[in-house]
């Protein structure tokens, strides 16, 4: 595994993409993949487990929110442990914390209870462990080359793009193979032996800086990390709203399931673009890449809203606004990752990654609200305001380190 070596900076999409398992090793990224499915598949399985058992969507849908709002929590508290402590002792501590969560879920399950049920759920979110954020933050410490650093986000990104497609999926396909419990199971599965593989993988101990992996962090965040996180926010609201707008345009044609086929070209969008996104030249900044795929979401708002009511031509539009979500989440991650040490990278990436969580939470809630009242295309009034709220965190983007 190399470090900090400086080499020659590739050119082409081959090159720079293969330099990636030169740097952390050939088994590194399929790890680091599979290691973050659980976190995509946890609260929908949560959502079908508890629907199931207590025989109410409603209660479903509370406890599905108590594991995000848990998620959300959580993470930046174990981010914040890691980087003072290494991340394999920390995540293989939350490993066994989640396994018990998930336990404890099960055993609130088959209480007279129902109160207990939402506290539990929380917890089983609380200790959700993101890989993808641990993962940003050991590239930030296993090259100092700015190329190579983006164009390991840009990996991360499109991994991030293919498991929340293959999350969802698996969790279907095992509900409906098995049982609702199975999918939880299957993810607690999933948990114990990738996060766990992904925890001892040589690559942990560039997150150690002293014999007995005891680290103090690098200097205090600054107050200028709270733009990309209100960035990352509106990214969750544009995932949020657009899931719920698709999904109220397809059942108005008779068919509520094909919105996630249509809400899937929204990553199909997103890949090529940040495969591709390490080609730009040096002199097209993170400022201004931010304020245009701001601008693009609002455009891309503007084109669902339009096409609506046509669930093929909303199709085409849902692919064309996905073009500018990757890039978008690339250029916010990078940024961010420049505002700090490496050694407080854990913590930031998870910040990131709370509110993301958060935003596809509120965007869920309001845009599905609109989608309800109004119609489809005012859910997507709800992407335009957070495309909107992008380019204004764009002018506000702090200068890297």
């Amino acid at each position: 595994m190399s470090t900090t070596t400086p080499t020659p900076t590739p050119t082409t999409l081959r090159t720079r993409y293969a330099r990636l398992p030169q740097i952390a090793g050939r088994a590194y990224l399929p790890v680091a993949a599979l290691g973050r499915l659980p976190i995509t598949m946890v609260p929908l399985a949560v959502l079908s487990l508890v629907t199931s058992a207590s025989g109410s969507v409603a209660v479903g849908g509370l406890a599905s929110a108590a594991t995000a709002i848990g998620e959300a929590l959580g993470v930046p508290v174990v981010g914040w442990m890691a980087d003072r402590a290494g991340q394999r002792r920390v995540l293989l501590t939350v490993v066994a914390a989640h396994l018990l969560a998930l336990g404890g879920l099960f055993a609130a399950l088959d209480s007279p209870r129902t109160s207990a049920l939402l506290p539990a759920a929380a917890v089983v979110g609380l200790t959700l462990p993101s890989v993808s954020g641990f993962s940003r933050a050991r590239w930030l410490r296993m090259t100092r080359d700015p190329h190579e650093v983006e164009t390991a986000f840009a990996c991360e990104g499109t991994i991030d793009e293919a498991t929340f497609i293959l999350g969802p999926a698996v969790v279907g396909a095992v509900g409906v193979l098995g049982d609702p419990a199975a999918a939880l199971l299957t993810a607690a599965g999933l948990t114990a032996v990738f996060v766990t593989a992904f925890a001892c993988h040589p690559t942990h101990r560039v997150t150690l800086s002293g014999p007995r992996g005891s680290v103090r962090p690098a200097g205090p965040v600054p107050v200028a990390v709270v733009v990309p996180v209100v960035a990352m926010l509106a990214m969750g609201g544009v995932f949020g709203a657009t899931q719920t707008a698709v999904t109220a345009a397809a059942e108005s044609v008779g068919s509520a399931s094909l919105g996630s086929l249509v809400y899937a070209l929204l990553a199909v969008g997103s890949t090529l673009t940040t495969l591709c996104l390490v080609l730009l030249p040096a002199r097209f900044g993170l400022r201004r890449r931010w304020a245009l795929c701001g601008a693009g979401l609002l455009a891309g708002a503007g084109l669902m809203a339009l096409t609506a009511d046509s669930l093929g031509t909303l199709a085409a539009t849902v692919l064309v606004t996905g073009l500018f979500v990757g890039p978008a989440l690339v250029t916010v991650n990078t940024l961010a990752a420049g505002l700090v040490a490496p050694e407080r990278g854990a913590f930031v990436m998870a910040l990131l990654n709370s509110g993301i969580v958060l935003g596809v939470a509120a965007g869920a809630a309001l845009g599905g609200n609109l989608a309800e009242h109004a119609g489809p295309a005012w859910g997507f009034v709800v992407v335009a305001v957070a495309g909107a709220l992008l380019v204004g965190t764009a002018a506000l983007a702090p200068a890297r380190r």
